[in-house]
Parts: C-alpha cells; sequence; structure tokens
C-alpha cells in the first residue's frame, strides 16, 4: 500500500520574489594607469642547455 504525497504548493511570489535589501559595492580606488609600460625583459640569447639522459627510447628486441 502506498502513502500518496500531496503536491507541493507553488510559491505565489516566484515571478517577484522578495529579496533583502542590497548595498551596492565600493568601487576601489585605483592609480592612474602609467603612459608608459614596464620595460620588457630581453630573453637570453643562449640557448637553453640540453640534458643527456642515459636511457633508450627504442624498445628492446
Amino acid at each position: 500500500m502506498s502513502i500518496p504525497i500531496p503536491a507541493e504548493t507553488p510559491d505565489p511570489n516566484i515571478d517577484h520574489p522578495t529579496l533583502p535589501p542590497t548595498e551596492p559595492q565600493p568601487v576601489p580606488e585605483e592609480d592612474p594607469p602609467e603612459t608608459t609600460p614596464p620595460p620588457k625583459e630581453e630573453p637570453p640569447i643562449d640557448p637553453a642547455p640540453v640534458i643527456a639522459c642515459g636511457h633508450s627510447i627504442t624498445p628492446k628486441p
């Protein structure tokens, strides 16, 4: 025997829910942007060192 479960009543304010009042977020004070961007670091001219490994990738027969 199953007990019938009553259907939920729909929220009467579903289209216009009551929301608590919210205060606007304060705008953070920012420094004015600099006119010249910071200098970029030049990449090194020397190639990166290659580290040799003693392991072989080829499978053994």
